[in-house]
């Protein structure tokens, strides 16, 4: 034997439910040129139901990445010779990592749009992006888009940036000038040791993309679809993804006075407009019978997020705007592990985010003082209130609301939704250690104290409001929370009670056990009043 050579295998990803930072990006994203994932993952994929075709074009099947270099190791960052300033995916990600993200998924689609893309190659893209209409849960050949969630059951967040742009509409001309790069004479320059070329940006002529009144009817569709398939769908075959948040950026709207906004950006125009789309699509009632639409998609699943933003890494896109959705989705992984996912993220400085567009009135980042009323006949929002917005504050850029898109108090606060959500997997963990064990008193009695246990010390890290553990919440599991016929066909119920470290909202869950684990859970949510 001549030498000794050790090689480095990457281990095979596990999952962690318990974790509620991790962020998963479908979209469109260019592979390097003979870029393989790793052997290890490859295997780790066909244990998932994979096939060869599918991982060697690692085209609809989710990669792991922990770093932003190990994703630019697989895709193009944006910026190259092929890039046409639509690198959405390559910049959500970078500001992912950017603002403290540790763990997220990417799922390929498709390559990113280009200038000579026209609307029949746009629905052929967002088709791709969507769940699959034949998915079928054994079949992981179905699984496409945002499909491949079925596979990840420790994703906290979805992330879809190359939605407005599938959404768009051409634009009506160019937005912007081009700038003119300085020539003249060539200078000498002392203790030169060699000839260097400045490697200048690129620049892209076109506009960012803006959608039209109607374009904002497909955006709604594609979003209502993605909350159908996370919400269970329609049908039984469909997986239960309740406790991913869809974290998506609302787009810019196309028919608005640029020129004018930019030129007073306190005018009211920009959030008018901005309001009337929001009230077509966000009507003041929710989903009507829980089902979502392209009329409706106000939704607790739901965060829209806004202004576009300005960062160190935006350059490789159009006008240099950034859809906010990855950077918010960074923040809030951040958040949830520094402090805590059921903590506003309004407390964790951005990074990297030097500018908004567009600039909105004073008025719409600021709460109202009154309480807020819903309705069909409510007064309008601040957008503030509605969208999750980036924005100035006198300690610099920051996130100005942390809420959801529900058109209520009981889920409108993102905060409350991240905290049931972390509840619910726990008691899922429980549930699926549990699944063989016979459906009687001494069951019942684990559960009341594991979850007792958990929400103890929820309470414990000021996720709960109360004085004592007894004023903070309740947990019952016992033959008033299931009937006869429950307890016959096997299915465990149990209800938690608690008050949100908020002092608006008193929300009451009900975990149900079935065959295969914690499988069905309803919540409901209760206003009680400001103190």
């Amino acid at each position: 034997m001549s030498r000794v050579i050790f090689e480095n295998q990457t281990s095979a990803p596990q999952f962690n439910i318990g974790r509620a930072d991790v962020a998963c990006f479908v979209g469109l994203v260019r592979i390097l040129p003979g870029a393989t994932v790793p052997p290890s993952v490859q295997k780790w994929l066909k244990t998932l139901g994979y096939g060869d075709p599918q991982i060697a074009s690692i085209t609809n099947v989710p990669v792991l990445l922990e770093n932003y270099i190990s994703f630019t190791s697989l895709f193009d960052p944006g910026g190259s010779a092929g890039s046409s300033g639509t690198d959405y995916v390559a910049a959500a990600v970078r500001s992912f990592f950017a603002q403290g993200g540790r763990r997220c998924y990417v799922v390929r689609v498709d390559d990113p749009l280009t200038s000579s893309d026209g609307t029949s190659v746009k629905v052929g893209k967002l088709q791709k992006l969507l769940p699959n209409s034949t998915y079928a849960p054994d079949d992981a050949q179905s699984w496409t888009g945002v499909g491949c969630l079925a596979a990840l059951p420790d994703v906290s967040f979805l992330v879809v940036p190359d939605l407005p742009a599938l959404c768009a509409s051409d634009p009506v001309g160019a937005v912007g000038q081009t700038p003119t790069v300085p020539t003249g004479p060539e200078q000498f320059v002392e203790c030169s040791q060699a000839v260097h070329t400045v490697q200048q940006p690129p620049n892209y002529s076109g506009p960012a993309p803006r959608l039209k009144s109607g374009d904002y009817v497909t955006w709604g569709s594609s979003v209502a679809t993605i909350l159908n398939y996370l919400s269970g769908g329609s049908t039984r075959n469909e997986p239960h993804l309740r406790e991913i948040q869809f974290v998506t950026a609302f787009p810019l709207p196309q028919d608005l006075n640029v020129a004018a906004a930019a030129e007073n950006p306190s005018s009211a125009e920009l959030a008018q407009d901005i309001q009337n789309i929001i009230g077509a699509q966000m009507p003041e009632q929710f989903l009507n019978g829980g089902t979502a639409t392209a009329s409706n998609i106000s939704s607790g699943f739901l965060q829209l997020t806004y202004p576009w933003l300005k960062t160190t890494g935006s350059g490789i896109l159009l006008e240099s705007l950034e859809p906010p959705d990855g950077a918010l989705a960074g923040l809030l992984a951040r958040n949830a592990l520094t402090r805590g996912a059921f903590t506003s993220a309004t407390k964790i400085t951005p990074a990297e985010i030097y500018d908004v567009w567009p600039a909105l009135p004073a008025r719409e980042t600021k709460s109202s003082a009154a309480p807020l009323i819903w309705g069909p006949h409510s007064p309008q929002k601040p957008l503030i209130e509605r969208l999750s917005l980036f924005g100035f504050s006198p300690q610099g850029l920051q996130l100005l609301s942390d809420v959801t898109a529900y058109p209520d108090e009981a889920y409108r606060s993102a905060p409350v939704n991240r905290l049931v959500s972390v509840i619910c997997r726990a008691a899922r963990r429980m549930g699926e250690a549990v699944i063989f064990e016979s459906n009687g008193p001494a069951l019942w009695g684990r559960v009341q104290r594991f979850l007792q246990n958990l929400m103890t010390r929820l309470w414990s890290l000021n996720a709960l409001d109360g004085a004592t553990v007894r004023d903070a919440f309740s947990v019952r599991c016992d033959r008033s929370t299931m009937t006869q016929n429950d307890i016959d066909n096997g299915r465990l119920l149990a209800e938690v009670t608690f008050t949100a470290a908020s002092n608006l909202e008193t929300i009451r869950v009900k975990l149900a056990m079935e065959a295969s684990g914690t499988s069905a859970q309803q919540i409901s949510a209760n206003l009680v009043g400001a103190s």
